[in-house]
């Protein structure tokens, strides 16, 4: 089961979860100094943009008519209404640690949805 290219494959996502999280600490220095330099700086060929994205809270309307597409779609897959448009493998690496009763939400992404049982809520 331990092949080398899945000891590699975890190895490389451990430095990756470490990059990724000395990024994040840069993220909002970085940003303020893009700001004083009109939202953009190029190093190397490459250019490096500031973009603000923007979240709401919608009104109970709108949330209620999320839940019932939501539901919607749910049954559609299970009747065999709706069509496989696409499938594609993921590879996803969690720790093994006591979470202590306090557990996130699965990353959804967008229309991809995981066929894995232990995957959803």
């Amino acid at each position: 089961m331990n092949s080398a290219e899945i000891t590699r494959y975890f190895e490389l996502r451990k430095r990756l979860f470490e990059i990724e999280s000395q990024l994040e600490a840069l993220k909002p220095a970085v940003a303020e100094q893009l700001r004083q330099m009109n939202n953009m700086a190029r190093l190397d060929g490459y250019d490096l943009k500031l973009s603000t994205y923007t979240s709401y809270d919608y009104s109970p309307k709108v949330a209620d008519l999320q839940q019932t597409l939501n539901e919607t779609k749910r049954k559609e897959r299970e009747e065999g209404v709706a069509k496989i448009k696409a499938r594609r493998d993921m590879l996803v690496l969690k720790a093994h640690r006591d979470y202590g009763g306090i557990r996130e939400k699965p990353e959804t992404y967008g229309e991809w949805e995981t066929d894995d049982e232990a995957d959803t809520p």
